[in-house]
């Protein structure tokens, strides 16, 4: 699943700017299995969820500029009937996630387990 891998990519990447142990812009890219653009556009994302990520040509590597890290966690679980109802309260959801880093992939989940309820 393309996504998952999307997921684990950018755990790669926060764990090494982290470290400070990235090597130039095209060994990370290399590493991550992205082209040095889509590096790029993933270190954009993260400048625009306020995190700075800066080249350091003395350590020869990314760096957080203004945090220690980032804090990381994706779990996936599949529900059944009767606990999506439970996490829902019985009513319709839907959920649209678009992500750069996600190279643009679009989450669309839809539950309609009751359309007759109401608060």
């Amino acid at each position: 699943m393309e996504f998952i891998k999307q997921i684990e990519r950018f755990q790669v990447l926060n764990k090494l700017v982290k470290d400070e142990c990235t090597g130039r812009p095209e060994e990370l890219a290399r590493r991550l299995g992205v082209s040095r653009a889509k590096l790029y556009l993933m270190l954009e994302e993260l400048r625009d969820y306020g995190v700075e990520v800066v080249f350091s040509k003395k350590i020869n590597s990314f760096k957080y500029k203004n945090c220690s890290g980032l804090n990381l966690n994706f779990s996936l679980k599949v529900l059944d009937e009767n606990e999506a109802r439970m996490v829902l309260g019985g009513e319709n959801l839907t959920f649209s996630l678009e992500s750069k880093i996600l190279d643009g992939a679009l989450l669309n989940l839809k539950y309609d387990f009751n359309p007759n309820s109401h608060y």
